[in-house]
């Protein structure tokens, strides 16, 4: 048995963009002689299907329970090779999500079934879950709760099934730069994936990022600027969509990071997203114009003090429109979320919420996504009547008003036919 290690993405997940965190996994197995090899089967399997995007991406428990079963029927050859190829790798590792795991399942069953010595890894958000809703690992698989690399070489290292509990890389910038070159990028889109970052300095009551990583850790500007170089010369792309959960967490980062984009005289677009921060500068938000900067996610969730509050989201109201406003004047495009039917949003804190967009429509140029309130620590994921009630009255507004808004995000994380 060689040192390969197959990483696998199983559908249905995202497919605009190659899946980054196993190509983290790569380049950091790369440096310590650990031959990863990616497989995106999620994207493979999107193309051979021709299912329209928005069938694929819908929340479908139905669609998710037989997509093995349809896979083996119209295209059995996928299955038998991956198992072909994984006859003498020293071990399959799995990307894990509530959407994909009936799929992930199976596989990692058949492949268990057919090499019963061979390890098996489970890492992603849903073995995090598995966690909190205390539910119990299957002892033939090694699982992973928050990032893979230094888990994946561990568990090679072991004779024995593991659980490893957030054994995360310390310096970001050790991991060598990403090249992609297992991905055929012709079958994604013309943007690219790019984290700067890892963890939250906020700790959101309602968001699990917090129990993801355990704590917040920077790639340096430099590091980042030069992972951008490398797939401007490489793939000639300059369209940058960055997935770190908190953009601004550091100013003093972030101004050092766009200084070295108009230094470098990169031309590039790229979009990422935000927390409302007070402190935030006109001169700042006027260097995110000037470097590239063609969009803003920035998740106001509500805008009722008493519920900020209650979700700890660390800004009050008049932050919020304070910031708005600064972007606006550095001629910024940004788009907000909002949650509906938090537990303690009452129907006065909601009518401020309504209130507030009615009168900062003209700050505020879109609505990107608007959902009722989920508790993802509990199980199943149901959303009250109330605030599914309130969903609706809001779209009724956005529509009346005229205010733009995003219809595939809305009411997106719900399921259409039960948990």
């Amino acid at each position: 048995m060689d040192d390969i290690v197959y990483s696998l993405q199983c559908p249905p997940h995202w497919v605009k963009t190659p899946p980054l965190g196993l190509e983290f996994i790569r380049k950091y197995c790369a440096k310590k002689g650990i031959n990863v090899r990616i497989v995106d089967l999620n994207v493979i399997i999107y193309k051979l299907l021709k299912i329209s995007l928005k069938e694929w991406l819908t929340l479908n428990k139905d669609f998710e329970q037989s997509l093995y079963d349809t896979v083996k029927e119209k295209y059995p050859g996928i299955i038998k090779n991956i198992l072909r190829k994984l006859e003498n790798a020293a071990c399959a590792g799995f990307y894990l999500s509530s959407r994909n795991k009936y799929f992930t399942y199976r596989l990692a069953e058949e492949i268990n079934s057919m090499y019963p010595n061979k390890k098996i890894a489970l890492g992603g958000p849903e073995v995090l879950f598995k966690k909190l809703r205390n539910e119990p690992f299957d002892e033939r698989f090694s699982w992973v709760i928050g990032e893979g690399e230094k888990a994946l070489e561990t568990i090679l290292n072991s004779k024995n099934s593991l659980i490893i509990d957030h054994d995360e890389v310390g310096n970001l910038d050790e991991i060598p730069l990403l090249d992609f070159n297992d991905f055929d990028l012709k079958l994604y889109s013309n943007v690219f994936p790019l984290y700067s970052s890892r963890g939250c300095i906020r700790k959101c009551a309602f968001c699990t990022e917090k129990f993801i990583s355990s704590r917040f850790r920077q790639h340096s500007p430099y590091y980042t600027i030069e992972q951008i170089k490398v797939i401007i010369n490489k793939y000639k792309i300059n369209y940058f969509t960055f997935q770190d959960s908190i953009f601004d967490a550091n100013l003093i980062w972030l101004e050092k990071f766009l200084t070295l984009i108009l230094k470098e005289k990169l031309n590039i677009h790229w979009e990422a997203q935000m927390a409302v921060r007070k402190d935030f500068p006109l001169s700042l938000a006027e260097l995110l114009k000037k470097s590239g900067c063609f969009n803003l996610f920035v998740g106001l969730e509500s805008a009722s003090d008493k519920v900020l509050s209650a979700m700890n989201k660390g800004f009050t109201k008049e932050d919020a429109c304070l910031f708005f406003e600064i972007l606006k004047k550095a001629g910024l495009q940004y788009e907000i979320s909002i949650i509906a039917g938090y537990p303690k949003e009452e129907e006065n804190d909601f009518k401020e919420t309504i209130d507030f967009i009615t009168k900062n429509k003209t700050v505020i140029p879109k609505i990107a996504q608007v959902n009722p309130y989920i508790d993802y620590f509990s199980y199943p994921y149901t959303p009250s009547a109330q605030a599914t009630e309130r969903v609706k009255r809001l779209i009724s507004l956005l529509r009346k008003e005229g205010i733009p808004y995003t219809k595939s995000f809305i009411n997106n994380l719900i399921y259409k036919n039960g948990n």
